[in-house]
């Protein structure tokens, strides 16, 4: 049984759990709070119409690898029987690319610079309950989706909310695929899509951030992905080297509008804020050189908004 407490410098007080009395009201709280889910997910429908008998998924979005994300909801404890029910829905989304596409283009809720492939739709899979059974993590790894397992759970004192978000990790590789091949992502990915040259500059700006965050004292392990190599704290996306196109990459900060706006450099130029993601992308002036200690004070504003910690 998990105990949560609330320590200050005059007393220590017991968190009570406050659960969610319903699906629609977990479904609407994630909807509301997308942050919970790591910063890299962006939903942009709720009840997704299947149209041939299948049900319904809770929601569906993307992310910033261009996936296509289906999120299923318990409000319970979740058994091993959520997992067929979100494969059916992940082999409907792959097999009905115009279905996904009509809801796409009539969301007026969508990131600006995702493009999904039509013609061969990834699909990652997102499950959230306040905890899984024991079966569920060990079974997922059998599925050949990708599938993220995210307990969440609610507790409050006072006025004041607390959530707990956990993301199960711990499911065995995968040995057989009974859909898509999973692939792994790497510099020689990279290299493959992008060039040497490319490739080498944008391995140097993430070890150079990677520098700066080992020099701050910040736990922020970076993983590479397909279009973007993210520093995590936690399960929350703080900033990210990403590719751009082609050849071209560029930095991306967690922040709040007026503060990547109001930054002023030598050697890099603020592109755009995209509100769907609360992210500032900057363009290094001179990508072979790029100085990455000019913008530390984004660095740091970036972990402080994650983070909460001024």
């Amino acid at each position: 049984m998990l105990n949560l407490y609330w320590k200050s410098r005059e007393e220590t007080r017991s968190l009570t759990e406050k659960p969610f009395k319903s699906e629609a009201e977990l479904e609407q709280y994630i909807f509301d709070n997308q942050e919970i889910l790591g910063g890299d997910i962006y939903i942009i429908h709720r009840q997704i119409r299947t149209g041939s008998g299948q049900g319904i998924p809770d929601m569906l979005g993307v992310d910033r690898d261009s996936r296509v994300c289906i999120l299923e909801l318990k409000n319970n404890e979740a058994s091993e029987n959520i997992l067929p029910q979100a494969l059916e829905y992940a082999i409907w989304a792959e097999a009905n690319p115009d279905s996904i596409k009509a809801i796409w283009l009539e969301s007026e809720r969508k990131p600006e610079d995702i493009e999904l492939d039509w013609d061969n739709l990834d699909v990652r899979i997102i499950l959230i309950a306040p905890s899984f059974k024991s079966t569920v993590p060990r079974m997922a790894g059998k599925i050949g989706y990708p599938i993220d397992l995210v307990q969440v759970r609610r507790y409050s004192f006072d006025e004041e909310e607390f959530l707990v978000v956990e993301v199960l990790e711990d499911k065995p590789r995968r040995k057989v695929s009974v859909t898509k091949v999973m692939e792994e992502w790497d510099w020689d990915f990279y290299e493959s899509e992008h060039g040497k040259e490319a490739t080498a500059q944008f391995r140097s700006a993430v070890e150079a951030v990677a520098e700066l965050v080992a020099r701050r004292g910040w736990e922020l392990p970076y993983n590479l992905n397909k279009y973007y190599t993210g520093f995590k704290l936690g399960n929350r996306l703080v900033f990210s080297v990403a590719w751009g196109g082609t050849y071209a990459w560029n930095l991306r900060f967690k922040l709040p509008e007026e503060v990547a706006k109001s930054f002023e450099g030598r050697s890099w130029e603020f592109q755009r804020y995209d509100s769907g993601f609360h992210e500032a992308v900057f363009r290094p002036l001179t990508p072979d050189s790029p100085d990455i200690e000019e913008l530390e004070p984004l660095f740091v504003e970036a972990y402080q908004y994650v983070s909460g910690r001024r």
